[in-house]
């Protein structure tokens, strides 16, 4: 019998999902989701479970680096004081940083449910993803042509702002990468990799175990996660990508 790869005729949005700090020490990630798609871009939806209890244990965020000292003031003459002591650069988050040469702090397979990375959810997730916090950042990656955008979640209490949490970094990834893409993106690239795609398709849901999900898995399409071709490791965010933009980032996947 004769693959064929399968095109979602149904698109639906789901509304993010808010994080209460009142009890976040007994909370657990979704259960996987497929997510929105452009107007245009076929794709199916899956219901949320209801969410399970998982222990949370607190980890510190590493003390940010002293960079620059206080600057002397200027002379008694001097009506403006110009500071040229540029702004530290932006740090990211222990959870998210990206080290070539050891593994990554998170292990995360970003062709997986998002759920999997409930055993390792620690109250650190929640901290802001960059020092100084940012309400939204982007995220680039070489393999894809889409922009992966990261906005902040409902504040986790009254008394702070909305910004860009750790979790909300790896929802946002999970998200993105499970859109279906278009006929006509498709059909835009060369012929063998369109092979590679599907056999990167294919693959994917085969891994779904029960026949009745795995049928509807492959009834959903091909999805942006397909067009990496099987590097779906997660191994950190590096950058920012280009200077004075501290909200840019650059997925590095294996």
């Amino acid at each position: 019998m004769t693959k064929t790869v399968q095109f979602s005729n149904t698109n639906i949005l789901y509304s993010p999902l808010s994080w209460d700090s009142d009890s976040i020490c007994a909370r657990e990630l979704p259960a996987p989701a497929d997510a929105v798609a452009e107007d245009d871009a076929p794709l199916a939806s899956e219901e949320l479970p209801e969410q399970s209890k998982a222990l949370i244990i607190h980890s510190p965020w590493p003390a940010p680096r002293q960079l620059y000292g206080t600057p002397s003031p200027g002379p008694k003459t001097t009506l403006f004081y110009y500071d040229p002591t540029p702004p530290p650069p932006t740090q990211i988050h222990v959870l998210l940083s990206y080290m070539p040469f050891t593994n990554p702090h998170v292990q995360y397979d970003v062709s997986h449910p998002l759920h999997t990375l409930n055993p390792q959810l620690t109250a650190s997730f929640l901290d802001a993803a960059t020092l100084p916090a940012v309400p939204s950042l982007t995220i680039h990656c070489r393999h894809i042509p889409w922009a992966i955008p990261v906005m902040a979640s409902t504040p986790y209490s009254t008394y702070s702002t909305a910004y860009v949490s750790v979790l909300d970094v790896y929802t946002a990834l999970y998200t993105s990468l499970r859109l279906a893409i278009r006929q006509s993106e498709y059909n835009a690239l060369g012929t063998e990799a369109r092979l590679r795609v599907n056999d990167a398709y294919f693959a994917r849901c085969a891994r779904v175990v029960e026949p009745e999900e795995r049928r509807i898995e492959m009834l959903k399409g091909v999805k942006r996660v397909d067009l990496l071709l099987g590097r779906t490791r997660f191994m950190g965010l590096s950058g920012p990508l280009r200077a004075g933009t501290p909200d840019t980032w650059e997925l590095n996947l294996v």
